[in-house]
């Protein structure tokens, strides 16, 4: 299928890269919002599986980069909150998605950002989006249980690791400015760091070249978008908005070896959410829908299948 790039202007003036594929008068739409520190490329094995599945002509596939990530531009100071994603989620349907069914799939911020959407634009759910697919996210308390560390050390992580981030993102910014080298430094402490990150963030024998699609993306991160989004999300605290999603088809799904954000997470957005399904992966790490794109893919296409 053909993928086209383009692009969204938000309400201040930030550029956001939209990739589209499939015809524009399809019976739905899927779109595919990424985490932190991605990109649309996350979601690679979904652009080429879904229409695969249902039809060349049958669904548009939509994907977009937040601010600050990939393609688009970077965020300018204030703006890296899920409020404001929540915003440039709306730019997106309005501008590119229309007034057809949508199938939102998050992953990460991704699925934070549909809960900040939830918050402020409940009329989009059951009228635009008609179903949901949260995955390997969490409605709140982030820290909780993350990279192992034992319970009674969560207030202390919440209050220094956005301090921590923050500092060594602005750093790496000024050092790299400074060389004119900002990108090459960014791949050099990505390459370096390769080995610990990939135990963090993916399960159980990844594809190497999906490490290296993760890897390459975080590379290009700016400083300020890492910590500052980072620090947004460790305000997040969004299950209370669930029960606007109660009324749609939502699949959840997480993997057991997620050290970023550990299995407790989606047992939780399902306590919140009871009509919703739950699917554990055995294995599988934080990067869900790379790790295994079959289980994700199908999943998205029972979705599109139930709205058109």
């Amino acid at each position: 299928m053909q993928l086209e790039r383009s692009g969204v202007t938000a309400a201040d003036g930030v550029r956001l890269n939209v990739e589209v594929a499939g015809p524009a008068d399809a019976p739905v739409t899927v779109l595919l919002v990424h985490g932190w520190t991605c990109s649309t490329r996350s979601w690679h094995n979904q652009v080429e599986g879904l229409p695969q599945i249902l039809g060349q002509d049958a669904v548009r596939v939509v994907t977009y980069d937040h601010r600050g990530h990939g393609r688009s531009d970077a965020a300018p100071a204030g703006s890296t909150r899920l409020d404001q994603l929540a915003d440039d989620l709306v730019t997106v349907l309005d501008e590119v998605v229309g007034d057809g069914p949508v199938v939102y799939a998050g992953h990460s911020m991704g699925g934070m950002t549909l809960m900040a959407a939830a918050e402020q634009y409940p009329e989009l759910f059951g009228s635009r989006i008609r179903a949901a697919a949260l995955v390997s996210t969490t409605s709140g308390h982030l820290t909780e249980g993350a990279l192992g560390i034992p319970e009674r050390f969560d207030p202390a992580a919440a209050r220094i690791a956005p301090r921590i981030l923050n500092r060594v993102g602005l750093r790496a910014d000024r050092h790299a400015e400074a060389a004119g080298r900002a990108r090459r430094a960014a791949r050099l402490a990505a390459n370096l760091q390769r080995p610990a990150l990939r135990q963090v963030v993916f399960g159980k024998k990844p594809d190497p070249a999906e490490v290296d699609l993760f890897m390459a993306d975080l590379a290009v991160v700016p400083g300020p978008s890492y910590g500052g989004f980072f620090e947004t999300m460790l305000e997040h605290d969004r299950g209370h908005t669930l029960k606007v999603l109660d009324q749609l088809p939502v699949e959840i799904m997480h993997g057991t070896r997620d050290r970023l954000l550990p299995p407790r997470h989606a047992n939780r957005i399902a306590a919140q959410l009871p009509t919703a399904r739950l699917w554990i992966y055995p294995g599988a790490g934080h990067m869900l829908m790379q790790e295994r794109p079959r289980d994700v893919t199908h999943r998205l296409a029972s979705l599109a299948r139930k709205v058109s």
